[in-house]
């Protein structure tokens, strides 16, 4: 029993320090682009992911997996921030997650059902995407596009100090992120960079003060739109950095991870459209190592 209990603290920090590396490549496209003002949009969004986390050599953690179901209500709104289109969105997650692995030799596991942590984010396009209504995007032709965005989790989710896994960090995360489009006909190509910077969780499991050091990340992605407003997504993204330390302890959880995502969206009529998103890992050294499928169903009303 003792050893499962350790084998779960340390697989409990590495999921913590894990959360940002997959919100770093949530990779999906068209983060910077062209959006009339005054639109809002509803999104039910279900997610499954799977895969492995893998750990450094030197530890006895052995075949540690995972399955974690999501259930994501989203809002956004377009605005006009200064004459530059924006948008605001908020995201509350639902999460039901089982982990199971071996500790010397012996099998633990573990099970975790509630709420993770909401997320806020406001994005701008300061340069090439003017403020603009519906009516008014007929004639607009959208070439290079340059934007910044800040996202923020809080520190809502289900925790309790008293538990080894939580869905919840117990700690504040930003990501601020710079990004340039460029659009020709019906290819668009983006880049993206980011970082995510975390507080420290001075509530850890039995008193402890874990800190995280900053994700970088880098994203890439090429679109393509067809004449019935279907379109297809290609990305990749790498994130590196984000070691994580214990009472000062640092762990060997550098973070060197690449991605590539495939998305495609089918609208449904003029405000109701499916998104379906595919995320595989091409490389992991540690951290989060996982396959993920997620269906989303959108509508949108206003912006004329």
């Amino acid at each position: 029993m003792k050893q499962c209990t350790v084998f779960l603290l340390i697989l409990a920090s590495i999921i913590l320090s894990g959360t940002s590396t997959v919100q770093a490549q949530n990779l999906e496209p068209r983060s910077f682009s062209q959006t009339p003002t005054g639109m809002n949009f509803v999104i039910v969004a279900m997610g499954y992911a799977q895969g492995n986390m893998l750990f450094d050599q030197a530890t006895t953690l052995e075949n540690v997996t995972g399955e974690v179901t999501s259930l994501a209500g989203i809002y956004v709104r377009t605005l006009n921030f200064f004459g530059a289109s924006a948008k605001a969105t908020a995201v509350v997650p639902l999460v039901w997650g089982d982990w199971e692995g071996r500790f010397q030799g012996e099998h633990a596991q573990t099970s975790r059902r509630g709420m993770a942590d909401p997320q806020l984010e406001l994005s701008v396009n300061f340069i090439g995407a003017p403020a603009m209504k519906m009516s008014e995007m007929k004639t607009f032709k959208q070439k290079w596009v340059v934007g910044a965005s800040l996202k923020m989790t809080l520190p809502l989710g289900q925790y309790d100090p008293e538990r080894l896994i939580n869905l919840g960090t117990n700690r504040w995360g930003f990501r601020p992120r710079l990004g340039v489009s460029y659009k020709s006909g019906p290819l668009s190509l983006e880049a993206i960079g980011s970082v995510w910077l975390s507080t420290d969780n001075d509530d850890f499991y039995g008193g402890a003060l874990v800190e995280q050091e900053p994700l970088w990340a880098a994203q890439f992605s090429g679109i393509y739109q067809l004449p019935s407003r279907i379109w297809f997504g290609l990305g990749v993204g790498l994130s590196r950095g984000g070691q994580s330390k214990t009472n000062g302890i640092a762990s060997d959880t550098y973070k060197k991870s690449t991605r590539w995502a495939a998305i495609v969206t089918l609208p449904l009529n003029m405000q109701h459209s499916l998104k379906l998103i595919y995320i595989n890992g091409l490389r992991t050294r540690v951290g989060s190592d996982f396959n993920q499928l997620t269906l989303a169903w959108s509508m949108r009303w206003g912006g004329m």
